[in-house]
């Protein structure tokens, strides 16, 4: 289908002062890749639809030192971070990133692993995760049902080396491609 439309001026999300939660995208692998070399290899399914909230958390470990030097006064260093999106919202069945998640309900070990494309802000940011919490259903009899997903970074994530652009449509399946061209240097 070729797109043939554009935003109305003026509407554009902004990445500037106030930003909106909007302007930031969450895409999940639905291949199960871990790799965390080439964006370009996945299918990016877009954890959009009918989701209403993404949390951000660190998840940090923290070592608190005090010495005499401190006159009584401690110090806290932040040893390490478990990155980590909490995602919440409306179960959407037929949604490719809803559905990639439900299939996991049941998943432990490495089949809940696969990478994560956060565009944060405008900065990508590409992690291998493990799904956790997944909860593909539920709640009141007469309200829509839930769906919840804990979104957990495995190491240190990477930026990508250039500019990314996704695909403006989904494929047939409701996933979408990345690209990545090298970034110019005048």
């Amino acid at each position: 289908m070729t797109k043939n439309t554009k935003p109305i001026v003026g509407t554009e999300l902004t990445t500037k002062g106030a930003a909106l939660n909007v302007v930031n995208k969450l895409y999940l692998d639905t291949t199960g890749s871990t790799d965390l070399d080439d964006v370009t290899t996945g299918k990016w399914a877009w954890l959009a639809l009918d989701i209403t909230q993404i949390t951000p958390s660190a998840n940090e470990t923290s070592q608190s030192d005090a010495d005499y030097a401190g006159n009584g006064f401690g110090s806290t260093e932040i040893t390490s971070k478990r990155y980590q999106l909490a995602v919440t919202g409306k179960r959407h069945i037929g949604d490719a990133a809803q559905d990639y998640v439900a299939t996991k309900q049941f998943a432990i070990g490495n089949a809940l692993h696969t990478r994560a494309l956060w565009i944060d802000n405008g900065e990508a940011i590409l992690a291998e995760v493990t799904l956790s919490n997944v909860v593909p259903t539920g709640g009141n009899a007469n309200a829509n049902q839930t769906f919840q997903v804990t979104i957990v970074f495995n190491g240190a994530p990477v930026a990508i080396d250039g500019n990314l652009t996704m695909s403006d449509q989904p494929a047939e399946d409701g996933t979408y491609t990345a690209a990545v061209a090298p970034t110019s240097h005048d």
